[in-house]
């Protein structure tokens, strides 16, 4: 089932903060009078204070990140025949580059990792991330130029015309095709890489995950945590959101597959 941007927007507002908290404040406002209205403002509270916390954040991370990160080991004896890096976020009219986009931080991370894998391994790379609302210079593209001029690399291959993860998988799958390549290894953030790994096997690709940024603990560090993990930090309720909006995208994802 296929949903036009305007309305995923929508639906992110309703259903992910801060808007949905906003929309629950409101709520609350409107019947203050009221059990309700009351529990609502309480809830709105504890969810604002609960997302903005280290702890929470976690927790949620970690029901994401279930697919480990690639040792030395795997890296220098992976059999793959390439490197798929799905793009995420730009950042529109810069100044200081006269007005041009230029890829956002989560863009410019998974970069960074698919060419410390290519250091690593010699194996091509392939970009996929274009415009998601067709308003700004595909992801793919800019990817393709901060290779180049940046580290002197070239990509193999560049999808500029995906909007979404699963057109991500679909014309990579297209351009993998094309070249006779099979196996890839698949780079993208750790708490995106289950539904990245559904949409490229979905699409026929013999992925090899290769997740980074790791928001969750590790293992031996779980229940460890310390007072100032409950204390409520701006960028967290960000990061909160990202996890959030994973999630939705998984049910989504669930829903289509039916």
């Amino acid at each position: 089932m296929d949903i036009d941007v305007g309305t995923r927007a929508t639906l992110k507002l309703i259903l992910l903060p801060p808007g949905s908290l906003l929309i629950m404040l409101l709520l609350g406002w409107l019947f203050a009078r009221r059990f309700f209205g009351r529990f609502l403002i309480l809830l709105t509270g504890i969810l604002l204070y609960a997302l903005s916390t280290p702890v929470v954040l976690n927790l949620l991370a970690s029901q994401l990140e279930t697919v480990p990160p690639l040792t030395s080991h795997h890296i220098a004896n992976t059999k793959a025949d390439a490197i798929v890096v799905f793009m995420a976020g730009v950042r529109r009219h810069n100044p200081e580059f006269g007005g041009a986009d230029t890829l956002g931080p989560m863009s410019l991370q998974r970069l960074s990792y698919g060419l410390f894998l290519h250091r690593q391994t010699g194996l091509p790379i392939i970009l996929s991330g274009g415009s998601v609302k067709g308003d700004t210079t595909p992801l793919a593209q800019l990817g393709s130029e901060w290779l180049r001029q940046q580290a002197g690399v070239n990509p193999l291959g560049v999808d500029s015309l995906s909007h979404d993860t699963r057109e991500n998988a679909l014309n990579a799958a297209e351009l993998l095709r094309a070249r006779g390549l099979e196996r890839v290894l698949l780079v993208t953030h750790a708490f995106h890489m289950p539904r990245a790994l559904l949409s490229a096997r979905a699409a026929g690709i013999n992925a090899i995950p290769a997740p980074f940024g790791f928001e969750s603990s590790p293992p031996e560090l779980q229940g460890a945590t310390k007072l100032r993990d409950w204390l409520p930090l701006a960028g967290y309720l960000g990061r909160s959101y990202l996890m959030l909006h994973e999630m939705l995208g998984l049910a989504w994802y669930g829903l289509n597959q039916r």
